[in-house]
């Protein structure tokens, strides 16, 4: 129980410093091979981007517009795993925006990672539009599995840890 409740307040940390921002889109995209997968490392908009995708840390930045993708054979900070989408209407609150990604991310953490998430070493953060890329259609929620220990090697579906 313990350490749910402190991966709870690190993600609630996180989530802070990790938003989507910005609606641009200037035609970079990831390099994908027939099934979909990355085939070689890139920066791309953060709007194109996929469940599945390695991707780079962004570091300490507020808002995120463009990510480093690369394929999940090489060693990468976090990875998509599942997405949602926010009911149209207001801009929901920093923390009703926070309760559905953490409802969501929980929910789809195990039939990507293949444990619970209170069962598991890994943490989960997500991506959340701003005020900016909410005004221009952006209502998606996008949940990163990462391992606290550092950057990984290989994918975490079915990693089963």
């Amino acid at each position: 129980m313990a350490r749910t409740t402190r991966a709870a307040a690190a993600v609630a940390a996180m989530v802070a410093a990790i938003v989507l921002a910005g609606c641009s889109d200037d035609g970079d995209e990831p390099k994908r091979d027939a099934s979909g997968n990355v085939t070689e490392s890139a920066g791309a908009d953060v709007f194109d981007v996929r469940v599945g995708d390695c991707l780079g840390d962004f570091g300490d930045t507020a808002e995120v517009t463009d990510v480093s993708v690369v394929p999940c054979d090489q060693e990468h900070g976090q990875e998509i795993y599942a997405t949602a989408q926010v009911p149209d209407g207001e801009l929901p609150s920093e923390e009703d925006l926070r309760a559905q990604a953490e409802e969501v991310c929980t929910a789809e953490f195990e039939s990507y990672v293949g444990l619970p998430y209170a069962e598991s070493a890994l943490d989960f953060t997500w991506l959340q539009p701003t005020t900016e890329s909410w005004d221009q259609g952006d209502r998606e929620l996008v949940c990163l599995v990462n391992d606290p220990a550092g950057p990984v090697t290989g994918s975490l579906q079915g990693a089963n840890r």
